[in-house]
C-alpha cells in the first residue's frame, strides 16, 4: 500500500470514528476519535512504516512520493503527510466527501487543519497543537507553495479552512490518469517546472571572468539570497552565472520564462544547483518582476536573476555585468581544452559563453567523426565552421543569411574607396590587440563594435561589397529582414533587435541593415501615438549601436534621410559613386562570359561611351545576354544580345533609349526591339 492510499484510508477511517461519536455528545477535538473497532493502530502502524525513514531519495526509498516529498523536497514528517491526505481528496471522491463530514460543511470537500490535527494526533501521535500549527502556519509545504488556503466562510473559523494542493502542482497529477501512477505523481509533483525553459550546465574549473569579480559576487550571493545581474548582453550575464555556480561547485540551472513568470515554489524543485532565471527581454511589467523578487526572497536557497540595464529590481541586490571582453574570450576557449595559441585566434573573433563554445567543440568533434576522421581536437578550422553553423541557427527567422564566393579582387572601386575598405578590414583584425594587449580604453561611451555606412545611388555596389567585407573577415552576413524585425506591437521591434545584436555581438556574423533609412531615418516631431513609438524605436538603435561591440554595415541610397545622430556613431563612411568610363570598362568585362562565349566581333566599347550605367545595371545587362545567347545554337554572346539586354534595362530604370543614343549600334536596336 502507498502514501497516496494510505491517506485516503486515513481520511475514511476518521471519517468513521466521527460517526461513532454519540450525536448527543459534542467530540473534544485534542482527543482521540473513540476506535471501536480498533482501525487506528494497523493504520498507523502502515503510515509508520512508510513515512518513519529518515533516508527518503536515497538507498533506503521505497514510497516514490513520500521519498520525493521527505527526500528531495526536504519536507518534515507532518508537511509530507498533510500534502499527502490533501492530495487524496483529489483523487478519491470518497476521500473528498470524508473530509466535507470531518469539516462538518457541506460546502468544503478539504482536509481543514483541525481535521488534520486530529488525524496526525491519533495516527502519527504528535500532540494535538503541534498538527494544528503545520496545517496553520503551512510549514515547508506552504513555503514551497504546494498548498494553497480557501478563504473560510462567513462566520467560521480559521482552523476550518480549507487546505488544498495547488492548481498549479494539481495539473500534472491529473495527467497521470490514475492513482497507482505514483512514481507519476512524484515526479511531477517535484519537477513541474510548467512555464520554464530550464538548460543545467556542469560547473568549470575555473572563471572566465575576473577572480575578485567573481569571489566579491559569490560573497554578495551567500549573504543576500538573491542577486539581480544587470547587463545589455545576455551571453555576458549567463557567463558569470556559470562562473559563480562553478565557485560553489554546482552546476548553474538557467530558467526562461517564456509567458508567465514561474512561481517561487517551481524554482525551488529544481533540484542540486544554482538557479538563473533570465528576464532579458521578455516583456514582463516591473510589478510582476518584482512580486517575483519578493517571493524568491523568502527561499533558502541562493538565485540569480538576469535582467537589463533599464529594468526595475527595488531593494534588491544588484551587479552590472560588463560585456565578454578579449580576455575572457581567452579564459572560455582554454576552458573548453583549447591549447593557448588557439584560443588566443578564436577569441580575436567570437566572444562566446562557455556553454556556447561546449556545444561548439561537440558540433566539432561530431562532424570531424562523420567525415570519417578519428575523433580529437577539430582545430580551428573546425571550430570556426561550427561557431558559424551554430550562429546561423540561432538568428533564425529575424535575419537573411546571405552566402556567396564574392572576393575583394572582384569588387570595382575607386582608389580612395578602395583604401577605406582596407582601413575596415584593419581595423577589426587590430581591434583585440588595441583593447587588449595595449589597454587601450574608449574615451566616452561609444562601444567597440566596427559601424559603417554605405551610401550611393542603386546598383554602385553597396550590398557586393558587403559580401566581399564579410568573406574577407570569415564572418556570416545577415541581412535584416525588416518585415520580421519591424512590428506594430509596442517594444516587439526593441526586443527583436536587442536579439540580433546580441548575437552578432558574439563575433560570427556582419550585419547588413539594407535600406537603412528605414530603420534609421530621421526623427520627427510628434503628432500622434505613430510618431512616438517610431522615435523610442530610433532611440533604442542609437542607444544600442553606442554599446555594440561586432561589426554592422547601414546601406542606404538616402543618406540625406538618415538621422545625424547615427553619423556620429560610425567608424567609416563610404561614398559608392556611379562608375566612371575606365570602371565600367572593368565592370563591362567582369559582366560578361569568359573569351570562349563571346562573338569574335563582339562590340561593346559603344555602350560604355554612351550609357552611364551602374554596376547592378551592367551585370544585369551580361546576364540578361548571356541568357539570350544560350538559346542559340552557336551559344556566343553577340553584340546584338547586349544591344537587346541592354535596351531592356534602360526601359526599366527609365534611361533614354532612341536609336540616336546606340550610335553606331543602332542598326542593330530594330532588331532587338
Amino acid at each position: 500500500m502507498n502514501s497516496l492510499e494510505l491517506a485516503r484510508q486515513a481520511l475514511l477511517t476518521a471519517a468513521r470514528c466521527a460517526l461513532a461519536v454519540p450525536a448527543d455528545e459534542v467530540s473534544v477535538a485534542d482527543q482521540p476519535w473513540p476506535d471501536p473497532e480498533g482501525l487506528w493502530l494497523p493504520l498507523a502502524a502502515f503510515m509508520e512504516a512508510i513515512g518513519g525513514t529518515e533516508s527518503f531519495g536515497r538507498d533506503g526509498a521505497v514510497d516514490p512520493l513520500q521519498a520525493r516529498l521527505r527526500g528531495d523536497l526536504g519536507l518534515g514528517r507532518l508537511d509530507s503527510w498533510l500534502v499527502c491526505l490533501c492530495l487524496a481528496t483529489e483523487f478519491f471522491p470518497d476521500a473528498a466527501a470524508a473530509a466535507s463530514l470531518l469539516a462538518e460543511e457541506e460546502r468544503v470537500h478539504l482536509v481543514t487543519p483541525v481535521a488534520f490535527a486530529r488525524i496526525a494526533h491519533q495516527a502519527l501521535g504528535t500532540a494535538y497543537s503541534e498538527g494544528l500549527r503545520c496545517a496553520l502556519e503551512g510549514g515547508e509545504a506552504r513555503r514551497l507553495g504546494l498548498l494553497d488556503v480557501v478563504e473560510a466562510l462567513p462566520g467560521a473559523p480559521v482552523t476550518q479552512r480549507g487546505l488544498r494542493i495547488a492548481v498549479r502542482e494539481l495539473s500534472g497529477l491529473l495527467a497521470a490518469g490514475t492513482a497507482e501512477s505514483v512514481a507519476s505523481l512524484a515526479t511531477s509533483l517535484a519537477r513541474s517546472p510548467g512555464r520554464v525553459w530550464v538548460e543545467r550546465e556542469k560547473p568549470a574549473p575555473s572563471s572566465a571572468f575576473d577572480e575578485s569579480r567573481v569571489v566579491g559576487a559569490a560573497a554578495l550571493l551567500a549573504e543576500r539570497g538573491i542577486v539581480c545581474l544587470r547587463t545589455d548582453s545576455r551571453r555576458a550575464a549567463q557567463q558569470l552565472a556559470l562562473d559563480l555556480a562553478s565557485q560553489r561547485q554546482e552546476p548553474a540551472l538557467f530558467l526562461r520564462a517564456e509567458e508567465e513568470l514561474p512561481s517561487a515554489a517551481e524554482l525551488a524543485r529544481l533540484g542540486e544547483g544554482l538557479p538563473v532565471l533570465d528576464l532579458i527581454d521578455r516583456g514582463h511589467s516591473a510589478a510582476d518582476q518584482l512580486g517575483l523578487l519578493r517571493a524568491l526572497s523568502a527561499l533558502e536557497p541562493p538565485c540569480l536573476v538576469l535582467v537589463s540595464t533599464t529594468a526595475e529590481v527595488g531593494r534588491f541586490a544588484s551587479l552590472s555585468v560588463p560585456s565578454l571582453g578579449y580576455p575572457e574570450a581567452v579564459r572560455v576557449w582554454q576552458l573548453s581544452g583549447q591549447p593557448t595559441e588557439v584560443a588566443e585566434r578564436l577569441a580575436r573573433r567570437f566572444r562566446l559563453g562557455l556553454g556556447e563554445v561546449r556545444a561548439v567543440v561537440r558540433e566539432a568533434r561530431d562532424q570531424r567523426a562523420a567525415s570519417g576522421a578519428s575523433r580529437g581536437h577539430a582545430g580551428s578550422k573546425g571550430l570556426t565552421r561550427a561557431v558559424l553553423s551554430q550562429g546561423a541557427r540561432r538568428m533564425g527567422k529575424l535575419v537573411t543569411h546571405l552566402t556567396s564566393d564574392a572576393r575583394l579582387e572582384e569588387l570595382v572601386l575607386p582608389t580612395r574607396q578602395r583604401r577605406l575598405l582596407d582601413d575596415v578590414i584593419g581595423w577589426y583584425e587590430a581591434s583585440s590587440r588595441v583593447f587588449g594587449e595595449m589597454e587601450m580604453h574608449p574615451s566616452s561611451h561609444l562601444g567597440r563594435g566596427l559601424v559603417c555606412l554605405f551610401s550611393g545611388p542603386p546598383g554602385t555596389g553597396k550590398t557586393f561589397a558587403t559580401q566581399c567585407l564579410a568573406n574577407r573577415l570569415g564572418l556570416n552576413l545577415y541581412r535584416i529582414d525588416l518585415s520580421q524585425v519591424v512590428s506594430k506591437y509596442i517594444g516587439e521591434t526593441e526586443k527583436a533587435l536587442a536579439t540580433v545584436f546580441d548575437e552578432a555581438e558574439a563575433g560570427h556574423g556582419l550585419l547588413l541593415f539594407d535600406e537603412a533609412d528605414a530603420l534609421f531615418g530621421k526623427r520627427s516631431s510628434v503628432k500622434d501615438a505613430h510618431d512616438r513609438y517610431a522615435n523610442i524605436e530610433v532611440g533604442y538603435l542609437l542607444q544600442r549601436l553606442e554599446s555594440f561591440s561586432g561589426v554592422a554595415i547601414l546601406a542606404t541610397n538616402l543618406r540625406s534621410n538618415m538621422d545625424q545622430a547615427f553619423v556620429r556613431r560610425i567608424r567609416f563612411l563610404l561614398d559608392f559613386p556611379m562608375p566612371d568610363r575606365p570602371m565600367r570598362q572593368l565592370l563591362w568585362e567582369h559582366a560578361l562570359p569568359g573569351e570562349s562565349y563571346r562573338c569574335e566581333q563582339l562590340e561593346f566599347e559603344p555602350l560604355i561611351e554612351r550609357f552611364r550605367l551602374s554596376g547592378g545595371s551592367i551585370q544585369n545587362i551580361g546576364l540578361a545576354a548571356a541568357h539570350l545567347a544560350a538559346t542559340t545554337p552557336s551559344g556566343q554572346v553577340s553584340t546584338q544580345h547586349l544591344v537587346r539586354a541592354t535596351y531592356r534595362e534602360l526601359e526599366k530604370t527609365g534611361q533614354a533609349r532612341s536609336k540616336g543614343d546606340f550610335g553606331p549600334l543602332a542598326d542593330l536596336l530594330e532588331e532587338a526591339v
